[in-house]
């Protein structure tokens, strides 16, 4: 028994160190190619008299974990082809199954690798890559392309809904320091007609108190049409009771957030009362990313077994119609619910559901 273990061991590791070598090769074109494209376009940007060839290296290594985790399925798919179709030319697989070896079993090592490229990506993209994208965008907007307007702590023209009745605006949000300057806050009656207002210059958050205070301000009681009364504080508490790191006010596109900060961004939408179907949408696609990998090799997988010529060439064509295939129907999903015309999970989880029927029907057609 302990002999058949050890047996059955060697050959798994055998299959396992065939993946590697296709992973990486494709990694490293596929990443390498996107990576050159993204720099070159930026390079128009060396006329403008601020941008020098370090400021695009150092764009291009904020980037490049961004462009690696996206390479990632791909590569995977690649060498888990090229694993068994490598088997099949060199009559290993036929050695294999006539050696009492059922096709699922030869199958798991390379699922393993997979699953290990599956958890450093979901590893990247939650605490690597999400800092990286803004060092990026700083890179971008102040020394290739600047822009004046550009501070990644401040949010500008900011619209929160702070009860029912009550919305506030702000002119400027920024979070890290825990203030919003020029600020007005709007209470409504029953059929809507504004009731009261606050108009100040600031509000802080103070961190003793936990809340929220109005600072220089006047509070407007509009007591009908025509006449209203004015009373001007020099400090006064306000309703809204979410702490800084509970907001989420930043126009950061979704599909750069970690799921943390998707999840945030989404509790904040539902107490203020905003929409959030588009990042509800990006988060189920988020988490869905495991299965959409796992689920890409196994449909890629028995095409190499039908394929008895090996050929580098093929390999990569299936790779890349399979995996276009998938992201194209990943991305139809996407859009449909970020517009809210499907439920957010079904756009997430879609896909995954749609290739898991065809891979199932596929190793029953293929009796694997």
């Amino acid at each position: 028994m302990e002999k058949e273990v050890k047996y059955l061991m060697r050959i798994y590791n055998y299959i396992a160190k065939k993946f590697w070598g296709p992973f990486f090769f494709a990694l490293g074109v596929f990443t390498t190619l996107v990576v050159l494209g993204d720099t070159f376009e930026k390079m128009k940007n060396l006329s403008n008299g601020t941008t020098t060839i370090l400021d695009l290296l150092s764009y291009s290594l904020a980037t490049f974990p961004n462009w690696l985790t996206t390479i990632m399925p791909v590569a995977c798919l690649l060498g888990a082809i090229s694993v068994i179709s490598e088997m099949v030319s060199n009559g290993e697989w036929t050695a294999c199954v006539a050696g009492g070896f059922a096709p699922r079993q030869l199958f798991k090592p390379v699922i393993m690798c997979i699953l290990i490229v599956v958890a450093g990506t979901m590893f990247m993209q939650e605490f690597v890559v999400p800092p990286l994208n803004l060092k990026a965008d700083k890179i971008y907007y102040t020394r290739i392309s600047p822009s004046d307007n550009f501070n990644p702590d401040t949010e500008y023209d900011v619209v929160i809904k702070v009860s029912p009745t009550q919305m506030l605006f702000a002119k400027e949000v920024d979070l890290k320091k825990g203030t919003m300057t020029k600020v007005s806050l709007d209470s409504y009656n029953d059929a809507w007609d504004i009731a009261d207002q606050i108009v100040a210059d600031q509000m802080v958050w103070d961190k003793d108190t936990k809340n929220w205070l109005f600072s220089n301000g006047i509070k407007r009681t509009f007591v009908d049409e025509m006449d209203t009364t004015e009373q001007h504080f020099e400090q006064e508490n306000s309703p809204v009771s979410l702490r800084p790191d509970e907001m989420s006010v930043n126009k950061v596109e979704d599909k750069l957030l970690s799921i943390r900060d998707l999840t945030k961004r989404i509790n904040f939408y539902k107490q203020s009362g905003l929409a959030h179907y588009a990042t509800e949408t990006m988060r189920q696609s988020r988490l869905a990313t495991p299965f959409v990998t796992v689920i890409m090799c196994l449909l890629g997988m028995p095409f190499a077994i039908s394929v008895r010529r090996k050929s580098k060439i093929v390999n990569i064509i299936a790779s890349m119609v399979i995996a276009f295939t998938f992201w194209w129907l990943m991305s139809m999903f996407t859009s449909i619910g970020e517009n809210g015309y499907i439920n957010p999970f079904i756009a997430g989880w879609g896909p995954v559901i749609v290739f898991g029927a065809v891979v199932f029907f596929e190793f029953k057609w293929m009796k694997l």
